[in-house]
């Protein structure tokens, strides 16, 4: 369609256009005549996308999709006395989920029964503030609970500061810690399993025979053969997925995970948990410092960059496929935007918040870039990611601050008090209010002929029968005007949209972000989402999206 002809087309939506314009253009309340004349000149569209009419088959967004991942040296920063009510909250509006305990400190803090409490050892105390704080999300009588927790032990080598690893340590961990806590029939539903071991291509360096070796004698060690496992939890080269592909890096043990599923998938089969059996992955786009490879150095542009979605996508699709494989499930339960504890001015502002909103829909529905079309029913993906959250430098030092990247901020003080919703936790909401339980997930294509290199990233979800809801991502730096041609209809219409309290009119590098003009409080509540109801005309609906927002569309086919 001609420029032209859609400026013209425009004319029939004028109520609809200022209706779902981006906030800052409906800002003023011109005379009605006005409204109509200074719609028709901003009836602009840079891209178009269809809905299409036809309702065909997609993919599942599972429950407990989202999840979040947290380091054992913070379980008093997000889940004491002070911090826990809070936290439940910032849980409770995600609906349901998966809390992780684990990454690196799972194999660098050892578990000890009768050491006193504290940030240096894993203890029953830690365990019994997870279980509380599961306990207080969701009902008791659910066969799966609204929110479920994976536990994370170390498996790793001995080394001369780490003397503790072993297979009798798993047991203890499982023996005293694990089972006095979660032993009970609601416990074990909350537990989706114990993780062996974080990252062991790192922690056994890249010895792949010594970690199959001794796998056996962990996963069946005394206790821990009781409990539902996951594995292997590797983490990925940060590279290009051509030089994955290529072999042209380093690429650790993405090429051998048919060697290690075949290892581990029948213990997996036979240790089942409430989420069914899963193997577990890692992927950063970026990292923090980049010495010796300028790929790795972090910038907004490159974070939001498909290249680097490619890498992601080519990284879920191929391990999610060999999961599949052998009857496994796939879940990326560690991932976030820069290795190394995040970027400030990259992981810490809105654009952290619209790449974790694309992440979890590549996630779900991952585009291979070197099949094209693969997956367009979206039959392959993942059935859930973690985000994760660390201190700032080390552990041990959670005083010093939160990692750039933390998706839900710990109150540093001595406090420990509140924690707080950072950007990137209002993807995970949005996501979670919206996609979440949903079906018929599909990509939609955007149509940018007219404006070359349009940053916009569309997908499709069926809702109830008369319900279908239709995302749209802004991954840069400008507004785009989006036609969306879909049948006439109510229509809801929301917004994550970056937020800058000073008025500088920040977008991307904003320092927060907020759904529908609505932030999540001190207590860790959301007052919910306040769509803007309008309705479609002669098939268009035109929506303007702001430079790092995205916005949902939900149209109700049948409304009156």
């Amino acid at each position: 369609m001609s420029r032209q002809a859609k400026r013209s087309s425009a004319a029939v939506v004028v109520t609809a256009l200022i209706a779902v314009m981006a906030p800052a253009a409906r800002s003023a309340a011109p005379s009605h005549g006005d409204q109509q004349s200074a719609a028709v000149n901003k009836a602009r569209f840079d891209a178009s996308v269809r809905i299409d009419p036809r309702r065909r088959r997609g993919g599942d967004v599972p429950g407990h999709f989202v999840g979040v991942s947290i380091e054992w040296t913070l379980i008093d920063r997000y889940m004491g006395a002070n911090s826990r009510p809070a936290f439940v909250n910032l849980l409770a509006n995600l609906r349901s989920g998966v809390l992780r305990l684990g990454g690196s400190s799972q194999d660098q803090v050892p578990f000890d029964a009768a050491a006193p409490d504290s940030d240096r050892v894993v203890t029953p105390h830690d365990l019994a503030a997870i279980r509380a704080t599961l306990d207080r999300l969701g009902s008791s009588d659910s066969a799966t609970p609204d929110w479920v927790t994976v536990l994370g032990t170390a498996m790793a080598p001995a080394t001369s500061a780490f003397r503790w690893r072993s297979a009798d340590h798993a047991t203890a961990f499982v023996r005293d810690g694990v089972a006095p806590v979660f032993g009970d029939d609601r416990g074990r539903r909350e537990v989706a399993g114990i993780a062996l071991g974080n990252e062991p291509d790192l922690t056994y360096s890249g010895n792949l025979g010594r970690y199959l070796g001794e796998y056996p004698t962990y996963s069946g060690a005394g206790h821990v053969r009781d409990w539902p496992q996951l594995l292997p939890a590797t983490s990925e080269n940060i590279g290009t997925w051509q030089s994955i592909r290529d072999r042209t890096i380093n690429t650790r043990w993405f090429w051998d995970w048919p060697v290690i599923l075949d290892s581990i998938a029948p213990s997996l089969l036979n240790h089942q948990g409430v989420l069914e059996p899963f193997a577990t992955d890692h992927f950063y786009p970026m990292a923090r410092t980049c010495p010796t490879d300028p790929y790795r150095c972090p910038t907004i542009e490159r974070l939001l960059s498909q290249e680097r979605m490619d890498s992601f996508n080519f990284e879920v699709y191929t391990h999610a496929a060999e999961a599949a494989r052998r009857g496994l499930r796939y879940r990326m339960d560690e991932t976030n935007t820069a290795a190394g504890r995040g970027a400030p001015g990259v992981s810490d502002v809105a654009a952290s918040a619209t790449w974790t909103l694309d992440m979890l829909f590549n996630a779900a529905c991952p585009q291979p870039p070197d099949q094209p079309g693969a997956n367009a029913d979206c039959h392959m993906g993942a059935t859930g990611v973690n985000v994760h959250n660390a201190e700032v430098r080390a552990y041990f030092f959670p005083q010093e601050g939160n990692a750039y990247y933390n998706a839900i901020r710990y109150d540093p003080t001595p406090a420990a008090a509140a924690p707080t919703a950072a950007p990137a936790y209002y993807a995970l909401l949005l996501f979670a209010q919206l996609a979440q339980g949903t079906r018929s997930l599909r990509p939609v294509a955007v149509d940018s002929s007219s404006l070359a290199g349009v940053p916009i990233a569309a997908w499709e979800l069926g809702g109830r029968r008369s319900t279908r809801r239709l995302f749209l991502i802004n991954k840069g730096s400008e507004p785009v005007t989006v036609e969306v041609q879909a049948p006439a209809a109510r229509v809801d219409v929301n917004r994550m949209t970056p937020y800058d309290p000073t008025g500088g009119g920040r977008a991307l590098d904003a320092p927060d972000v907020r759904i529908d003009g609505q932030a999540v409080d001190a207590k860790g509540q959301f007052p919910g989402l306040r769509p803007t109801v309008v309705r479609s005309h002669g098939g268009h609906l035109p929506v303007a999206v702001a430079a790092g927002e995205a916005v949902v569309v939900t149209l109700h086919d049948h409304a009156g």
